[in-house]
């Protein structure tokens, strides 16, 4: 049951304790946002460097290999098997990146979750400061009615 809006008091919002907690809950969330999303570039810089250093020491391979006579044939294949562990770590990378895009995306979902529950509140705020105002109104209007009556009947009383 609402409470009855008696004339001469400020507005109170009686949620207003639950709304500065959803707000302190979003601010949380969007602080686990921005560092999910931090990770996640870390992961996909990490993911960019491997790919480079690999394709570098491909281009290095081919270089070693297109030149017909082979001086160091260890040499050729400690490149190679280097250029498989680059590959195996590329893949580690990659899964590494999509777990953290996973994990960024979820996050998301809670800061938007929170961000629902706060803008409910607050919308159900202005809406009680509206009625609040409109109430405010009907009683003014009420006031000024009964001082124009009683002016008028003053003055009436007065011409008699």
């Amino acid at each position: 049951m609402a409470k009855e809006i008696k004339p001469g008091k400020k507005f109170k919002y009686s949620l207003e304790s639950v709304l500065k907690v959803k707000e302190i809950r979003e601010k949380k969330e969007q602080e686990k946002f921005a560092l999910r999303q931090k990770e996640y570039y870390e992961e996909k810089m990490k993911e960019q460097r491997i790919q480079e250093e690999k394709k570098g020491q491909a281009n290095e391979f081919k270089r070693l290999v297109s030149k017909g006579a082979i001086p160091d044939f260890g040499n050729v294949l400690s490149r190679r098997q280097h250029l498989i562990v680059l590959k195996e770590a590329l893949d580690a990378q990659v899964e590494k990146v999509i777990e953290s895009s996973q994990k960024l995306e979820k996050q998301r979902e809670k800061l938007l979750d929170s961000m629902k529950e706060r803008k409910i509140i607050e919308k159900d705020k202005e809406n009680k400061k509206e009625q609040y105002d409109e109430v405010m109104k009907q009683y003014e209007i009420k006031f000024l009615d009964e001082v124009a009556t009683l002016r008028f009947s003053r003055d009436k009383e007065k011409a008699v």
